[in-house]
């Protein structure tokens, strides 16, 4: 990327045509690589995606969430726009331009798109630059400064719109407000950001049927296994029917096994599918080590069956627990990156770690306190050894 000006936001997102399924390359359109200078609180950053799997760890603070959210509306909106083009003619260039700024101000819920580069002195000015490696037709830029608002410039218009789906888990579960929430959401000024409106879109496609119903079902069988039932949505409301009868109202089940069954029915209905994008916010929220290792092990599942996934968490026992599958013979062939994000304490801003397996990257503070713990504890019990 060419040198920037001083105070200058760069971000390059690339998305890659090739991905690992069971030791096979398949053809597919994958977010590859992020780069960016001076957006938020990574003032350089530079992330080079798996296809299958992508786990960003870190402490509070450091920037988690917005590397998501960054690369979800990227392609996001570039998806929103196909659609748009296929139901009618192709927006022209001041439309793009308005439609993606206020997509990321919607995604990031900030009161202008100025407050999405790093605090400094002066006018600053954002850059975006976006790459589709195998799809150059894809590619766009933007501009802003830090005085705008809901203004974008496109330097480079994309000829083309990224074709595939991408949905966003947000750390707070949605099946229990799913009722109206989309009505709600169109006709009122909502201070909640728009991956929760994304999703009850999702949420709300009719089920697949015959061969996409079968081609998903293994991954459908996985998580269903968790929730010892499936989840249906009756009358605008959802509901988890258990195998061996009996029927719970959503808003009776524990709040972990809602957003699994959030899992399980955008892959009923072939949201989450080959090809797509599935961000996921802290999934382990609210869960249980035990139900961990099961949700580690769905989203292995889910990676392997040619669906890029990303991970946000800063839960070491998770983070170890996806690093530990992935070294077993069974899902060797899923494609992985582990990313640690922490605060240097010379500098004060974030220095990223990255490698294969969480042994690669680099301890962070969060993590190095629950290791701690965990040798208090047992240097506490009788006979005990750190």
């Amino acid at each position: 990327m060419s040198c920037l000006p001083q105070h200058c936001v760069a971000l390059r997102v690339v998305f890659m045509d090739s991905a690992v399924h069971e030791g096979n390359l398949r053809d597919s359109r994958m977010i590859s690589r992020l780069k960016t200078a001076n957006f938020s609180i990574l003032k350089n950053a530079e992330f080079n995606f798996a296809p299958g799997l992508n786990v960003i760890t870190g402490s509070n603070g450091t920037g988690k969430s917005h590397i998501l959210k960054l690369a979800y509306t990227a392609a996001r909106w570039s998806y929103e726009m196909s659609l748009r083009e296929k139901r009618q003619m192709r927006p022209d260039k001041a439309t793009l331009q308005k439609e993606l700024a206020g997509k990321l101000v919607d995604v990031f819920r900030c009161d202008g798109l100025g407050r999405l580069s790093t605090r400094g002195q002066g006018v600053q000015r954002t850059e975006v630059d976006i790459r589709f490696r195998s799809k150059p037709k894809c590619d766009f830029s933007l501009s802003f400064s830090t005085k705008s608002t809901t203004d974008a410039v496109l330097d480079k218009v994309p000829q083309e719109f990224y074709p595939d789906e991408s949905v966003f888990f947000p750390t707070k579960e949605m099946l229990s407000m799913y009722p109206g929430f989309v009505s709600l959401y169109d006709n009122n000024a909502l201070q909640i950001d728009e991956t929760y409106y994304d999703l009850c879109k999702a949420l709300a496609k009719p089920l697949s049927r015959g061969p996409k119903l079968a081609e998903i079902r293994p991954l459908l069988n996985e998580v269903e296994g968790i929730l010892q039932g499936q989840i249906e949505l009756v009358n605008d409301r959802f509901y988890l029917q258990l195998k061996h009868g009996g029927r719970f109202e959503i808003p009776l089940v524990a709040e972990g096994f809602r957003k699994l069954g959030a899992v399980a029915y955008l892959l009923a209905n072939g949201t989450v599918a080959r090809q797509s994008i599935l961000f996921w916010d802290e999934p382990e929220t609210n869960l249980n080590p035990a139900y961990m290792v099961k949700l580690a092990r769905l989203l292995v599942a889910i990676a392997r069956n040619n669906t890029q996934v990303f991970i946000a968490t800063h839960s070491l026992f998770m983070v170890r627990e996806l690093s530990l599958l992935l070294m077993s013979p069974e899902w060797q062939s899923v494609t992985r990156m582990f990313y640690a994000l922490d605060i240097d304490p010379v500098s004060r801003g974030v220095r990223i770690s990255h490698g294969d397996s969480a042994e690669e990257i680099e301890p962070i503070a969060a993590l190095d306190a629950e290791i701690a713990q965990s040798e208090r504890y047992i240097e506490s019990q009788p006979g005990g050894v750190a």
